[in-house]
């Protein structure tokens, strides 16, 4: 018997954005314009001078149900801030999708041994 999946109404979701040790030089935009691009990584080394963590973090998306959670990690991150990051349509709807996908292998995974287990005894 297989349970049914948690959907992601029933869960708590959480974003955690930590500063990322990638170098912004050279990876926050790569458009083809060298200008544009410096312009692009002052700005974003501007603003974590400021303590903006958004501006260049590494994201992990914690999805939980009870003591069950599934993560989804992104790093190079440069949003204004959480909002924007959560917008509809981006990342953060992938993130929690594959977040929600870990929680649910996990409960399986438990429910499984948990059965093995009652069978064996």
């Amino acid at each position: 018997m297989n349970i049914k999946p948690i959907t992601r109404e029933e869960t708590a979701i959480r974003v955690l954005a930590e500063p990322d040790h990638v170098p912004v030089e050279g990876n926050a935009c790569v458009s083809g314009n060298e200008s544009f691009d410096r312009e692009v990584e002052h700005s974003i080394l501007c603003r974590l001078h400021q303590g903006d963590v958004w501006a260049w973090a590494a994201a992990t998306v914690v999805v939980a149900w009870g003591p069950f959670k599934g993560t989804a990690h992104l790093g190079c991150c440069s949003y204004a801030d959480e909002s924007d990051f959560k917008r509809p349509g981006g990342y953060f709807d992938d993130m929690v999708a594959e977040a929600l996908d870990e929680l649910n292998r996990t409960i399986s995974e438990t429910y499984q041994q948990i059965k093995e287990r009652e069978m064996a005894a």
